[in-house]
């Protein structure tokens, strides 16, 4: 694999926007309603978020200039859908628990009918990929499953 300057400039630029919100949303929440972090799962995953985005950064910006990519890009994909999924569950966990149970159900369902559209449209264009797009998808739809739909309904 060749290095990919372009793509890893827009991966980049892309964990740098969401590692800030991240932490604003930790500073926020620290601030102004500091007993939503005595959740442990909510804390925990909005803490883990911080170094996950940090580290997809560091890996993408390897493949703007290294010979060998594969691994980079692995490290950075993994590190940055956990990060997101995990960015997606405290908003949701929020949502369920300050708007309603209903409506933070709706916005993880959200997420994953547009996820998936987006991987139908991927797919449409590039029937090569349709592997990918399974163990990607599945793996952000079970950690949003297991660690924010189970926290906002009561099962975790």
């Amino acid at each position: 694999m060749e290095p990919t300057p372009s793509k890893a400039a827009n991966r980049v630029s892309l964990n740098r926007s969401l590692l800030a919100i991240v932490i604003g949303i930790f500073f926020l929440t620290l601030n102004l309603k500091q007993e939503l972090l005595s959740q442990k799962i909510l804390a925990l995953q909005l803490i883990l978020a911080i170094p996950l985005f940090t580290i997809s950064m560091l890996a993408y910006s390897k493949v703007g200039y290294r010979k060998e990519i594969k691994g980079w890009n692995i490290l950075g994909w993994v590190t940055f859908t956990f990060g997101y999924a995990f960015l997606f569950n405290v908003i949701g966990i929020l949502v369920g628990e300050f708007i309603g149970v209903t409506l933070a159900l709706a916005f993880f369902a959200t997420s994953w009918i547009l996820m998936l559209i987006y991987s139908f449209v991927d797919i449409s264009y590039n029937k090569s990929v349709i592997k990918e797009r399974i163990i990607k998808d599945s793996l952000f739809i079970l950690i949003q499953l297991f660690l924010g739909v189970f926290v906002v309904i009561g099962l975790i």
